[in-house]
């Protein structure tokens, strides 16, 4: 702390020294009595942006907020005037460029800028999420460089490239720098060999959390040594991924997005209790030969989004399955046997959330038959919906779930979302589509048990 009081008192003006003196001054505003220390630890719950308002409230305050250690975020929140302007047709792909380019340079400047001023020994978090591709290499190089100097805890890259020419990471700007702050790596949109991200996690002893997506470049990511704290691993479309094998006895959760011929071998992890998997993977993934189905017994959390059509084979036996979350797709699964195979094999499961895609707009002339069920399900509790249009596949499951719940305590119905070229169509469209929906979630208030709640948003 003295290190730091010695930093403050030779940037902010002497008369704001910190100093146990009680001040006589009425006049001045309370917040300034108070000391360099506790004034810091409020501006770190401020945006960045935030924060760095604050410097033209008064000369002790122009640098204060550069001494703030919490995290460093710089998003793309410059960027959604020019996305908005694009997505409504109100400028050409060359204009849209042009403003890209602009934002890009002013960004830069931005980040450099508040890196400059930088009085902070270190950070907690350092987030890019740009629109930053390969042109731009040496600028995020020493932008990382940075980072691991303030010993970063959490170093997140998302680059929302839309080229082809994407940055490439590489190991130099890890190299001369102590990695073992690092406990949180997030790359999306960057291109990593998995002999990179092998000298990372081989210098990073507490890493916890690994999330890589995007990468064309990771074909094989195979630790050389154990990594004793990792808790958290997500490996989200890399296309060209072939092999994953690592060594991480406390693993919990492992988030897989790709295709079934990539090989997963996970080791003994006798903590991992939640794992996601889409597509081609999630039929593989239940079929004996895929060394994930063996972990399938210990799993607290389930979720599947499927995207194409496969044939849904023989559940094993879910016996600790406490939530389970499902993307429905109408064109590839019926709803109805789908949950009465996860219910029959989940006796213990307490909520269930189910996304629907791809379903139409409310049809309900017809009359709906309900699917009895001679098996009720003792402890499921909460159901939620999400993208409800009130059609008849959706109402229909909602009603065959409240029947089957015995022990229903709340069901929660999140109507469709709208995209941006429906909500600038037609503004009637748009009221009269969403007041049928919610009309259509109020009627299973009249199927509910006493006491159960219905919730509609």
């Amino acid at each position: 702390m003295a290190k730091r009081q010695t930093n403050l008192a030779k940037i902010v003006h002497p008369s704001s020294k910190i100093t146990n003196q009680k001040r006589i001054n009425l006049s001045q505003d309370r917040l300034s009595d108070l000391p360099d220390e506790i004034l810091v630890s409020i501006l770190s719950l401020l945006k960045l942006e935030e924060r760095q308002r604050t410097s033209i409230l008064s000369r002790r305050w122009r640098y204060l907020w550069t001494f703030v250690t919490c995290n460093l975020v710089f998003d793309k929140s410059r960027l959604q005037p020019v996305w908005e302007k694009y997505k409504c047709h109100e400028i050409s792909i060359a204009d849209f460029r042009t403003a890209l380019y602009s934002e890009r340079s002013k960004f830069i400047v931005w980040v450099n800028g508040v890196l400059e001023l930088h009085q902070g020994d270190t950070i907690d978090e350092f987030r890019i999420f740009f629109d930053m591709d390969g042109t731009f290499s040496a600028v995020l190089d020493n932008w990382i460089s940075f980072s691991r100097r303030k010993k970063v805890k959490k170093l997140s890259l998302n680059l929302l490239s839309l080229g082809r020419h994407k940055y490439s990471l590489t190991s130099q700007p890890f190299q001369s720098y102590s990695l073992e702050s690092l406990t949180d790596l997030s790359l999306t949109s960057v291109e990593v060999t998995g002999e990179v991200l092998d000298y990372i996690l081989s210098n990073c002893p507490f890493i916890e959390i690994l999330h890589v997506e995007i990468s064309r470049s990771l074909m094989n990511l195979k630790t050389s040594c154990p990594l004793p704290k990792l808790k958290h691993l997500k490996i989200i479309y890399c296309q060209n991924l072939k092999h994953i094998q690592i060594h991480a006895i406390n693993l919990v959760s492992f988030k897989y997005f790709g295709c079934e011929t990539t090989r997963i071998l996970l080791g003994d992890i006798p903590n991992f209790v939640s794992l996601s998997v889409m597509d081609s993977y999630v039929g593989y993934s239940f079929k004996n030969r895929c060394p994930i189905s063996h972990y399938f017994s210990q799993l607290e959390t389930l979720e599947l989004m499927i995207l194409r059509f496969f044939r849904f084979p023989k559940l094993p036996k879910l016996r600790n399955l406490r939530l389970l979350k499902l993307d429905i797709h109408r064109l590839f699964m019926d709803g109805i046997p789908c949950c009465t195979s996860f219910l029959t094999a989940s006796p213990m499961l307490q909520r269930i959330v189910l996304k629907f895609v791809g379903l139409n707009d409310p049809q309900m002339d017809g009359e709906i038959n309900v699917w009895r069920d001679t098996c009720p399900h003792q402890c499921l509790k909460v159901v939620e919906l999400i993208g409800f249009v009130g059609c008849f596949a959706d109402m229909q499951l909602a009603l065959y779930l409240i029947n089957k719940a015995t022990s229903l305590e709340k069901i929660i119905v999140y109507t469709q979302r709208l995209s941006l070229g429906e909500i600038l169509h037609d503004s009637s469209y748009i009221k009269k589509k969403l007041a049928a929906a919610t009309a259509c979630a109020k009627k299973l208030e009249t199927s509910l048990a006493p006491g159960v709640e219905l919730l509609i948003l």
